[in-house]
């Protein structure tokens, strides 16, 4: 989920003023400042419900993998200060792939999760009432003898990379910080051999989507989230001809 990062986009990709904020790879030690940040910016969906705690075994999972990413903006004059950050893969299906396959991360995932719930009975009903139907409907169309149908998968022309999250503290926003974690995030992506990009940002007052579309990513669907509390559009970007 992508957050109101920025304002405005300047022609080319900004490069870092001296003294000014350093973009960087996120590391192990930032992960406590990053999901803070994400719950205090990015509250839409359900894991910044679950709380920082969740959200920062979360982010690990992206520093973990070969398929992840994550950057950080920090202040030279305040180094522990986090301004803003990213995650994201290069390779979605692939990073999903692998994390489903860990067992050992998914059920620390798990408790984490299931702890979260413990303490907030608001979100845990919403999650009943919003995921209880669609995994049990899904479960029936997977049994033996089910007459329901998947869809078939799309075919793949390669990788997808996803921008899971994205945001920028309020003080400093319409810096370039925003843009620069943005542009960051693609180069990486075609680097890596990704073949699009996708993201999602609620259409609400805590999206971004005049941003994206500034930087070029086109508007797709619009949907509502599982717990029908916020409309999200997805964007789409070509990263290879």
């Amino acid at each position: 989920m992508s957050g109101p990062p920025d304002t405005g986009v300047p022609a080319s990709t900004p490069g870092p003023e001296p003294g000014g904020p350093v973009l960087r790879a996120a590391t192990h030690a930032d992960l406590p400042v990053m999901s803070r940040a994400h719950v205090d910016l990015l509250p839409v969906g359900l894991f910044p419900s679950l709380g920082a705690r969740f959200v920062r075994r979360w982010h690990r999972t992206y520093l973990d993998s070969p398929h992840g990413l994550g950057y950080v903006v920090v202040d030279p004059a305040a180094p522990g200060e986090v301004v803003g950050f990213l995650v994201g893969t290069t390779d979605h299906a692939a990073h999903t792939a692998a994390l489903v396959a860990d067992r050992r991360t998914m059920a620390s995932l798990a408790v984490t999760g299931l702890t979260a719930l413990c303490v907030r009975p608001r979100v845990a009903a919403r999650l009943l009432r919003s995921r209880l139907r669609p995994w049990t409907r899904r479960l029936s169309t997977q049994r033996p003898g089910a007459t329901g149908r998947r869809p078939a998968a799309p075919a793949r022309t390669g990788p997808v990379a996803v921008m899971s999250a994205l945001a920028v503290h309020p003080d400093w926003r319409g810096s370039g910080i925003g843009v620069r974690l943005a542009m960051r995030f693609v180069e990486h992506a075609r680097d890596a051999g990704a073949h699009r990009a996708e993201l999602q940002t609620s259409t609400g007052p805590l999206g971004a989507a005049g941003f994206y579309e500034r930087l070029g990513w086109e508007a797709g669907p619009q949907q509502r989230s599982p717990d029908g509390e916020d409309a999200l559009r997805t964007y789409h970007l070509a990263l290879r001809g």
